[in-house]
């Protein structure tokens, strides 16, 4: 399981989840902007005060391949060169549904920045998603864990679970649950120029 260090994690009884239930990308080759070993000591500050555990050091998940909506297979390494919010996820998941409008927004507003919203449901079927995804207006790549073999090695026991990765691949910071906060309100916006200028 891939963990933070222990004294970054987030007080869960703070932010609102959902128990899990039981059950367009670069290419890889695109050339990668160097990134720092540690967060600069302002933009960690500034991700905890957004409510994020942040990483001593980045840490380099397991790459994994999942299916799209479209039948296609996409890997976790094809979004490197972004910055990429890793958000699991599912349909039933009633703060993920809260915080899914801003999510969205938040997307469209970076998108041609530099980054992408890679969304993994967990544990459901296709068709249930694809309806979702059409009548929500999501426009983000969404991925399906049906077997829930990704969310588990990610730790997404609870949902929404949102990891940050930087443009070389590596988790450097999570949220776990959804707040209220909008993901597009000006504190976060800062946070996400800051984190694009990495």
């Amino acid at each position: 399981m891939l963990l933070l260090a222990a004294g970054c994690l987030l007080a869960a009884t703070l932010l609102q989840s959902c128990a899990r239930k039981e059950s367009s990308a670069s290419p890889a080759s695109q050339v990668v902007r160097p990134v720092p070993a540690v967060l600069p000591p302002d933009l960690a500050e500034m991700l905890k005060k957004s409510g994020f555990a942040v990483a001593e050091k980045p840490i380099s998940p397991e790459d994994f391949s999942l299916a799209s909506l479209d039948g296609t297979r996409q890997s976790l390494a094809s979004f490197k060169g972004k910055i990429v919010l890793l958000s699991f996820w599912a349909t039933w998941c009633g703060p993920c549904k809260e915080e899914l409008p801003s999510v969205q927004a938040l997307y469209k507003k970076l998108s041609d920045k530099g980054f992408v919203v890679v969304a993994v449901d967990i544990g459901e079927e296709k068709t249930k998603v694809a309806q979702f995804v059409k009548e929500h207006n999501l426009t983000f790549p969404v991925l399906l864990d049906g077997d829930v073999a990704v969310g588990s090695a990610f730790g997404a026991s609870s949902i929404p679970t949102n990891y940050l990765l930087d443009r070389s691949g590596r988790i450097f910071a999570r949220i776990i649950g959804f707040d209220g906060t909008d993901w597009t309100s000006s504190q976060r916006l800062d946070l996400f120029d800051k984190i694009l200028d990495m």
